[in-house]
């Protein structure tokens, strides 16, 4: 940036800050530009700090205390605070930083401190009150000191208890202690004491120091009475009842205990037979606890057996059922008639749980066994669908239940085989045994269709870049292309690159069979000429432009067919001119490469020196130096008569053009002795 566009950027920021202080002045007060001169601390007496300070040009100053670390947080504009010289009574602004002190003195005590504990204070200066105020918070000052006196810490081990139980206190920090009230406490003196209390209670400790210095503090112990339990009767229950759900607990909520019990469910098993007591304990939201008792009978349960039903097929007669021990008790399931009788043609097809229910003294007992119908098994071949005589062998899946053999015309093993079928409609069949060693069957035909004869006629050989190519020769028609570079019905040549590259032709019958053929096309390399990067030369002289001996034939935009030419900037004028180049390899593949040859009056500084102004090097790569005696304009113009820069210089250096891209352009420079132009060329 010159100079010139530095005052102009520090002249907008400065009418920038005026207009924003301007619009902001109605709701806040003006900062301080002089924050308070000197901020010292000084240990004061019992568990107190002076605080020392030389204001600076604020109205008001705000002094932010924390314990045990600086001061981390801070005024915000437009806020207020309240302070407290009693340390912890003023405004908190979070992590521990209290306000101390708000006001317009040069000092103040802060009171309320724990002996021994180190405090750091920050002071700020400010003016404006409430919503005006505004902080200056740049160039604050800080100082810290250690609190004398007494530091007293009281410590309980559980500050809520139940009814009956006691909670240890724990006092210490200081010489000596008074407890009250003492009327239930181990002591009213030790550091270390028992407390009984039998409703909620308030104790205040106060200790003093060596010195005579004390400090008071207090710690509640709520106390909390028992919940009121009770537990209802519980009815006998059979040993072989399973697990039985407890309940006549008053409050609900509350846990069963006893032998067998497990949550709230008793498991006669795991108990016994006898009588047990169940115990319910109910804890409230306070954590006391209370309980009530009670007893249950647990009877004994016969013990019955039931035998292994032989298997019957569907159709079999009914079956007398005897498996049941011990007898005189009674049969039921699906298929059981008169309590004793099972019979296949009610049950029908499957596996029938048979219960058998004794019952003795009250309780009794059950046995189940299965009882099995078993069908003929149903065998099923599902229709299979078509396939073409080139399809890949697959595996016959389509028969269930599974675990049978498939038979037939292509069959080998459980594999079909369409190239050893061949062309036609075959029955296949599929045999299962079931476990029973039942067996029945089921067919399905499979057809096998023959594929369409396709093909494809030869391919031109064509250049890498050619473009898109029509692709046919393909037949029958409407088949699909594929292959590198192909998309739709076209290949692309410049997708594909050089070379041979394989294009397949396919086509899908209506059966959905699929048939190919493949040609290959050739793509040849094209030709890469290369007059190299784009040239300045003077307007006196010429350049050799050329493209090297390796191709077929030459192509100039000039009208030369030679290798290379001499360009010659004679009679053209001052410019840039394009000069172009075709050539054509040994595959007739053509491509062409373009030069841009600029001609310059390669001018240099004394065009401007009788304006005490140059303008140096020339050409230039990065910028162009402007070099002046006097205050100046700059003017930069393409070739077209574009302004593309403008500058006001005073005496001194400046650089132009660095943004602009390599080309000729015309420099004018204006002073109050006149104005001259030179042309200036950046390579």
């Amino acid at each position: 940036m010159n100079t010139f566009e530095k005052r102009k950027h520090y002249a907008l920021l400065l009418l920038f800050s005026l207009i924003s202080l301007n619009s902001f002045s109605l709701a806040i007060a003006p900062e301080p530009t002089v924050p308070t001169v000197t901020f010292t601390s000084s240990s004061g007496s019992c568990n107190e700090i002076d605080l020392q300070f030389t204001p600076g040009d604020g109205s008001r100053r705000l002094i932010i205390g924390c314990s045990g670390s600086p001061v981390s947080e801070f005024p915000v504009d437009g806020t207020s605070y309240s302070g407290g010289s009693l340390y912890g009574t003023g405004t908190n602004l979070g992590g521990g930083n209290y306000v101390v002190y708000n006001g317009n003195g040069s000092s103040t005590v802060i009171t309320g401190l724990d002996g021994g504990s180190q405090y750091y204070f920050a002071i700020f200066e400010y003016n404006g009150v409430g919503v005006n105020a505004n902080y200056l918070i740049s160039g604050y000052l800080e100082t810290d000191a250690v609190a004398t006196g007494i530091s007293l810490t009281v410590l309980s081990s559980s500050g809520d208890i139940c009814f009956g139980d006691s909670v240890q206190l724990q006092a210490y920090g200081a010489t000596t202690y008074l407890w009250s009230p003492a009327g239930t406490l181990s002591s009213a003196t030790d550091s270390f004491v028992t407390a009984h209390p039998l409703n909620t209670t308030t104790y205040t400790i106060t200790g003093t120091d060596t010195n005579g210095c004390q400090d008071q503090k207090t710690v509640q112990v709520v106390v909390n009475q028992l919940p009121n339990v009770t537990i209802s009767n519980q009815s006998n229950v059979c040993i072989n009842s399973g697990q039985v759900q407890l309940n006549g607990g008053v409050p609900i909520g509350g846990d069963y205990f006893g032998t067998g019990i497990a949550g709230n469910d008793l498991d006669p098993t795991v108990a016994g037979a006898g009588t047990h007591t169940i115990t319910y304990v109910y804890t409230d939201a306070h954590g006391c606890t209370d309980s009530a008792s009670t007893s249950i009978t647990i009877l004994n349960a016969p013990t019955v057996t039931f035998g292994t039903i032989p298997e019957v097929c569907t159709g079999h007669s009914p079956i007398t059922l005897s498996q049941g021990s011990p007898a005189g008790g009674s049969y039921y399931g699906t298929g059981v008639t008169g309590g004793t009788t099972f019979n296949p043609s009610i049950s029908g097809i499957g596996t029938f749980q048979i219960s058998y229910v004794y019952s003795s003294s009250g309780c009794a007992d059950t046995a189940v066994s299965p009882m099995t119908v078993n069908p003929l098994p149903t065998v099923t071949f599902s229709t299979l669908p078509a396939v073409c005589v080139n399809t890949a062998n697959f595996a016959l899946q389509s028969g269930f239940p599974t675990g049978g053999t498939y038979t037939g015309t292509g069959v080998s093993g459980n594999v079909f085989i369409p190239s050893i079928s061949g062309v036609g409609n075959f029955l296949l069949t599929y045999p299962y045994t079931d476990s029973d060693s039942c067996v029945s069957s089921d067919t399905s035909w499979i057809t096998v269709d023959s594929l369409t004869p396709v093909s494809l006629s030869p391919f031109t050989s064509v250049c890498a870049n050619t473009g898109p190519v029509a692709l046919s020769g393909g037949s029958p028609t409407n088949g699909v292309w594929s292959g590198t570079g192909v998309s739709g019905t076209t290949f692309y040549t410049g997708i594909a690159g050089p070379g041979s590259h394989t294009i397949t032709y396919t086509i899908t019958d209506f059966h959905g069979c699929v048939n190919s053929t493949s040609q290959p096309l050739v793509v040849n390399v094209i030709p890469s000429p290369s007059l190299g990067p784009d040239t300045t030369i003077c307007s006196d002289a010429s350049v050799v432009l050329t493209a090297g001996n390796n191709y077929n034939s030459y192509q100039w935009s000039t009208g030369a067919s030679t290798s290379s030419i001499t360009f010659d900037s004679t009679g053209l004028g001052i410019g840039t001119f394009r000069v172009t180049l075709r050539v054509t390899n040994s595959f007739g593949c053509a491509n062409r490469d373009t030069i841009f040859v600029t001609v310059d009056p390669c001018s240099g500084i004394d065009e401007l020196s009788d304006l005490a102004v140059s303008a140096y090097p020339n050409p230039f790569h990065g910028s162009l130096n402007v070099s002046s005696e006097k205050e100046c304009t700059l003017s930069l113009y393409d070739l077209a008569g574009r302004l593309l820069e403008a500058h006001t210089m005073q005496i001194g250096k400046t650089e132009v053009a660095a943004d602009l891209p390599s080309g000729t352009y015309l420099l004018v420079v204006k002073t109050n002795d006149g104005s001259r132009s030179m042309i200036v060329v950046k390579e």
